[in-house]
């Protein structure tokens, strides 16, 4: 009997950790460690403050049964971030392993130290039909410093009549400050589910975005939250969104959310909320990564 060749990966661990630093009037990456098959473009420097934009690289371009994705940043006193992403991230539909699919995991950890601001504005996550789908971000803000980060999930590919049937979604943001936890969002979304078909939940809709905001030299001014999400309110306005999106506060974190079917018009909005909103959040004018005009 010919004895069956070994598979050569079970499963796929990825590893990227990344220091900034203040050096020279920029923030310069002086750190990088890597493993699997994540890594980072050198970084660009479009505006006049000295702002990092840096361009995460995952050539598989997609996670399968048992892979894991890691993602660290480190920003230390003063540094300016910007973290994106050239493509969709895909969670692919999973292997079946003892009658239970094999979970598929993204972690993401950042560190922004005071006075530093970091921005995570990824293009969106596509989650195929019979994916079971881990999305795991925390996020460590000291003293002054801010954030702000988007999320948007498509569930299934229903334009191409691969809607999602079946399967499992769960996503998870934590927003520390000085150490103490802000804020904590979880959504837990089964196929078959009454949250994913309920009009308390998310209705059947197959795009899920949500947008975060945080400033902590505002930390305890409900004035700062209540102005932003006017400002917010004005811009939904502008977009003809009110059916679509909405914002709330809570502790001083600011939450936009989109619930509808287009990932383009969501992520559009959270386009437009962050170019309104950045004078509010760093201090500094938006300017676009030069990938989002390709």
């Amino acid at each position: 009997m010919t004895a069956r060749p070994a598979v050569a990966y079970e499963q796929w661990l990825a590893r990227l950790e990344m220091t900034f630093a203040h050096r020279q009037q920029k923030t310069k990456l002086v750190n990088t460690l890597r493993e699997g098959p994540l890594s980072v473009q050198r970084a660009f420097y479009p505006e006049t403050t000295g702002a990092a934009h840096l361009y995460l690289l995952h050539p598989p371009a997609g996670i399968v049964s048992g892979d894991e994705l890691h993602v660290a940043a480190t920003l230390e006193e003063d540094c300016q971030v910007l973290l994106t992403t050239p493509g969709a991230n895909r969670f692919y539909r999973a292997r079946e392993a003892k009658q239970m699919a094999s979970k598929q995991c993204q972690f993401n950890r950042f560190t922004v130290a005071d006075n530093a601001h970091l921005e995570y504005l990824p293009h969106e996550t596509l989650v195929y039909t019979n994916a079971n789908a881990f999305s795991h971000t925390q996020v460590y803000l000291d003293k002054g410093a801010s954030y702000v980060g988007w999320d948007v999930a498509c569930l299934g590919l229903p334009h191409i009549d691969q809607p999602f049937s079946k399967g499992q979604f769960t996503q998870t943001f934590s927003l520390y400050h000085n150490q103490g936890i802000r804020f904590h969002d979880r959504l837990a979304l089964h196929a078959k589910d009454n949250l994913h078909q309920s009009r308390i939940g998310v209705a059947g809709h197959h795009v899920v975005g949500t947008m975060v905001l945080f400033n902590g030299n505002e930390a305890s001014s409900n004035e700062w939250a209540k102005s932003v999400c006017s400002l917010i309110r004005t811009c939904i306005d502008e977009l003809n969104l009110c059916s679509f999106m909405s914002v709330t506060q809570l502790q001083g974190v600011v939450v936009v959310r989109y619930l509808g079917e287009d990932s383009e018009v969501c992520r559009e909005g959270f386009v437009h909320v962050w170019k309104q909103t950045r004078p509010q959040v760093s201090g500094h004018l938006a300017v676009q990564p030069r990938i989002w005009y390709t």
